[in-house]
Order: structure tokens, then C-alpha cells, then sequence
């Protein structure tokens, strides 16, 4: 990767310039990677969601109300 500092007067760097080809893989890994997480928070919810059935069938947590089920939305 081929980086180029943009720097203000005072010679600050304030800015990157870098290929184009460079940054399109750079987003397309972004998104890939925003994909992902949204999958492995989907995947925790429903393994929250199985061990909370559990704890219910086993009498370890009252189950919740259609009304508080409405309340989480």
C-alpha cells in the first residue's frame, strides 16, 4: 500500500491520499467485516434467547409478559 501524507502548514499530517484500488478493498473488507458482526450478534441473541427457554422450562425465570415483550420493542 502506497500512502501519501497531506500535512498543513506546520507540517501536521491532516490527511491520507492512497490508491483507489487501495481503498475499495479497504471498504469492501468494512463491509465484510459489518456483515460478520451483525451475524454474530444475531447468533448471541438466539443462544440468549435458547438459554432463557431453558431457564423458564426449568423454573429458574418467570417467563415475560406479552406486555413486556411489546415494552422491549
Amino acid at each position: 500500500m502506497n500512502l501519501q501524507y497531506v500535512t498543513d502548514t506546520n507540517g501536521h499530517k491532516s490527511g491520507v491520499l492512497l490508491p483507489l484500488r487501495d481503498w475499495e478493498k479497504i471498504q469492501k473488507d468494512l463491509d465484510e467485516f459489518e456483515k460478520l458482526k451483525e451475524k454474530k450478534n444475531f447468533f448471541e441473541g438466539l443462544g440468549n434467547a435458547f438459554a432463557e427457554v431453558a431457564m423458564i422450562k426449568q423454573g429458574k425465570k418467570k417467563p415475560n409478559s406479552f406486555d413486556d415483550l411489546l415494552n422491549e420493542l
